[in-house]
């Protein structure tokens, strides 16, 4: 059997966060919208309203069949570009929706994921296998420090309870003991 693709279920997982993000790639294509429109505009008001004169063809008459059959039509320009920035700034609107709410995932995911494992390690829960994040996630590197951190704990920790059974087992409490300090030396815990 073939591996299944992964499917996201949930796209928006850190809602001010994501709409927060998203609302600020939509200002910023607002704004190069407007930007835009403004240019138009003031060249309309420096250069007056642009004609343009196109060829075109007369429908199909069998009477004028051997006379030409075409003829010019004056349009202005900002009539012409008006339904077409319509178009664009819609288009644009939709297009910076989706791009942001696939951009804000792919930060928001890990976000979530890394606060949980922070939770559970707050809690002192250390036992839950490292995972790994999606393979276009950001904050990899950021992932991989915390997954590093929790892994060098809960080594630390286990050494430190096998000391502990070992200590109250056997008679070489000073031999358990200094490794129980140095263990514990390792963690700074004091705030200088």
């Amino acid at each position: 059997m073939g591996k299944r693709k992964y499917k996201r279920r949930q796209y928006i997982i850190d809602r001010r966060f994501q709409y927060s993000l998203i609302s600020k790639f939509a200002i910023l294509a607002a704004s190069i919208v407007t930007g835009s429109l403004f240019f138009l505009v003031l060249i309309y008001y420096i250069y007056g309203d642009i004609q343009v004169s196109v060829e075109q063809p007369i429908p199909f008459d069998l009477s004028d069949s051997f006379v030409d059959n075409e003829e010019m039509v004056t349009y202005s320009l900002m009539n012409l570009l008006w339904p077409v920035l319509s178009i664009c700034l819609v288009g644009t609107i939709v297009f910076t929706f989706f791009f942001s709410l696939i951009v804000s995932h792919r930060m928001a995911g890990p976000v979530y994921r890394m606060r949980n494992l922070l939770e559970e390690m707050a809690k002192g829960d250390l036992s839950r296998p490292v995972s790994c994040l999606r393979k276009k996630d950001e904050f990899k590197h950021l992932y991989a420090d915390i997954n590093n951190v929790k892994e060098h704990w809960r080594l630390q920790i286990q050494e430190l309870q096998l000391a502990c059974r070992q200590f109250g087992e056997d008679g070489y409490h000073e031999q358990h003991l200094n490794r129980i300090k140095k263990i514990a030396s390792s963690f700074k815990t004091e705030i200088e």
